[in-house]
């Protein structure tokens, strides 16, 4: 039996807490197809993606958590980002929505329990359709719709063991709300994760003055930007730390683009380029000074990525 903190005493008492890198193109980058469910290049969608992991190469999945345990995470997150059942449905697999995510959970357990017990598994919910030619609003599932799959989803990977629920890839409040209603009944804490842009908003446009207030009464225990350029956090993370006085968060996208081959093999092209790990851990430093707790990093970070992290993001508290 671990004595692990419930997540948000750590937050309150000041700690910092060292988020992990990218999964999904991790997985890419170790060799394994994610292209199953992808469709026609006109269609453009992302299919299963993260998930086809699973059902591929479990043990690699599980091996990159621990890899992410080694250098220093206190948090992992399952591989529950894509299995929702919109988005198995691309490889006609939604009726395993149950099956896989809490496999997802279960293989991020057994890293922290073998690596760092007192470490974190968040369970990850994301949207269950993509916009891969930009934010389309028009496209978004119903709430009624959202509610239903997010709650289903949700409710298998608290009974599986994450002490988290972590929402991410949220791009606008209307998305958002049924996602943070689901996550609610959990009892788990709730962190939020959405889009920034370079001006400062939401992708919807919304302000984070905005969001801040529609979540008025429902308010997450932490609310993250995530997924996009870490130029771009750092435009939008000043207007989060002003709207919202609880915990707040970064982990940047470093250069993980749609690939003009997306329907005939990796959906994905990884390019870290100019943003390599020491580059990386300077933004860590830049949003330290802007108020973040929580540091990781999203698409295409890597383990070095989350180890040059690791120094800053486990100095003083907050």
């Amino acid at each position: 039996m671990s004595d692990r903190p419930r997540i948000t005493s750590v937050l309150e008492r000041g700690d910092r807490l060292l988020l992990d890198g990218g999964t999904g193109s991790e997985l890419q980058r170790r060799g394994i197809d994610l292209s199953g469910g992808v469709t026609s290049e006109d269609e453009g969608t992302l299919g299963a993606w993260s998930a086809n992991g699973l059902l591929d190469a479990p043990e690699v999945v599980r091996t990159i958590h621990e890899d992410y345990l080694r250098v220093g995470a206190d948090i992992i997150t399952a591989n529950s980002y894509n299995t929702n059942r919109g988005q198995l449905a691309s490889l006609g697999r939604a009726d395993q929505m149950e099956e896989l995510s809490r496999l997802a959970v279960e293989l991020a357990v057994e890293a922290r329990d073998r690596m760092k017990p007192h470490a974190y598994v968040a369970g990850s919910i994301a949207p269950t359709n993509r916009f891969p030619l930009g934010w389309d609003p028009d496209r978004v599932a119903s709430p009624e719709q959202l509610a239903r799959d997010w709650g289903d989803q949700i409710a298998v990977l608290a009974e599986a063991g994450s002490d988290l629920v972590l929402i991410e890839t949220m791009s606008a409040i209307f998305q958002l709300i049924p996602a943070v209603d689901a996550a609610r009944p959990t009892g788990l804490p709730v962190f939020l994760g959405i889009h920034a842009t370079p001006g400062g908003t939401m992708t919807s446009g919304e302000t984070m003055e905005e969001l801040v207030v529609a979540l008025e009464d429902r308010m997450p225990d932490a609310i993250l930007l995530m997924c996009r350029s870490p130029e771009d956090i750092s435009a939008t993370l000043p207007n989060l730390r002003d709207a919202f006085s609880g915990p707040i968060g970064a982990y940047a996208n470093t250069g993980y683009d749609r690939s003009e081959e997306a329907h005939t093999g990796q959906y994905h092209t990884i390019d870290v380029g100019a943003n390599t790990p020491a580059r990386y851990a300077q933004f860590g430093e830049e949003w330290i000074q802007m108020g973040a707790q929580i540091i990781g990093g999203c698409c295409a970070t890597t383990p070095e990525h989350i180890a040059a992290l690791r120094p800053l993001v486990k100095g003083a508290r907050v």
